[in-house]
């Protein structure tokens, strides 16, 4: 009898073994991603950060093996949508493809409710792109210097458009007002396509955009660029000199995308990420779709990102003041 239960306890425990050891493979060839990937952009559908996460989605997709959902969240300056993810299950299917808000809503919103970047996993950056500085045409100004020269001459009575409070055109204009000691008003409009008629209108003097979305004017001469606002030329406009090199060192004024996902992602799989979204951006077709916004592709490791982000937040801290922003 004792034999028989002693038989019988070993080959519970052998069967127990077995399947313990069959399970092993299940797990082992099970890893992250299993279902689709969510990328949230928040913004309203058919604007710049659909263009440009539409232009690699197909190739990461591809390269993780899932479907790729792309979710617009827009809202609150890129809150909503940003508030969404840093509270989402930190698993890897939710992510954020951020822009230069990121960044500045710390400065710009009361109580905000997640923090920037401790409630978010860099992964990397995606592109950057400098604005195009352009003026009405009857502007009596062709260049970075004489438009300083006419702002000092008339203190208070130049003004720039811009696409909304906060705004990258909205900073882009307060750094060139700090940079030049000039006194030039800012005038806030409800996006970029309002900003830039009244400047092709002439109500306006000057206005920062993106090349891709003022461009038809300028075919059209019915606005003319006077500077890029990054480190190097607009490739569409290879003969208007950057602000930098028109007498304003160190001038840059940018707009950056990058992907994130929620704080306490494992870094495994924040790992396979980076690593899909470099194989995504690395593709030829993919870097001639994003040419057409004159923008600088690149990938950064994700404790590089984290170290950007953590230097615009302190940068734009320091220019932001209520008195930088429209009365409400």
């Amino acid at each position: 009898m004792k034999k028989a239960q002693l038989l019988n306890s070993f080959t519970r425990r052998a069967l127990c073994a077995a399947l313990a050891a069959a399970a092993l493979p299940v797990f082992a060839a099970d890893p992250w991603p299993t279902r689709p990937v969510r990328i949230v952009v928040p913004f309203a559908a058919g604007g710049g950060g659909d263009f440009i996460v539409r232009s690699w989605a197909e190739n990461f997709s591809a390269a993780l093996g899932q479907p790729v959902v792309i979710e617009n969240r827009g809202g609150g300056n890129t809150v909503t949508g940003s508030e969404f993810v840093a509270r989402a299950t930190p698993d890897g299917y939710t992510l954020l493809f951020a822009s230069t808000a990121l960044s500045t809503n710390p400065s710009l919103v009361p109580n905000l409710k997640y923090r920037t970047p401790e409630d978010f996993a860099p992964i990397s950056h995606v592109i950057s792109y400098p604005f195009a500085m352009v003026a009405r045409t009857t502007l009596e100004a062709n260049s970075v210097q004489e438009v300083i020269a006419l702002a000092k001459k008339n203190p208070g009575k130049l003004n720039i458009s811009t696409s909304g409070d906060g705004s990258g055109a909205h900073l882009a204009a307060e750094l060139f007002k700090e940079a030049t000691g000039t006194n030039i008003q800012t005038i806030p409009y409800r996006g970029a396509g309002p900003a830039i008629s009244d400047v092709a209108a002439g109500h306006i003097d000057l206005t920062f955009t993106g090349m891709s979305q003022v461009q038809p004017l300028i075919d059209a001469k019915r606005v003319k660029v006077i500077a890029s606002t990054g480190q190097y030329r607009l490739k569409s406009a290879p003969d208007a000199k950057t602000v930098a090199e028109q007498g304003v060192p160190g001038f840059n004024a940018v707009v950056w995308w990058g992907l994130l996902a929620p704080a306490g992602t494992p870094k495994e799989v924040v790992d396979k990420i980076h690593q899909a979204l470099r194989t995504s951006l690395a593709d030829q077709e993919v870097k001639k779709r994003l040419a057409v916004i004159d923008g600088d592709v690149r990938t950064s490791s994700p404790q590089e990102f984290e170290s950007f982000i953590r230097d615009e937040v302190v940068r734009w801290k320091r220019l932001i003041k209520p008195s930088t922003m429209a009365p409400r």
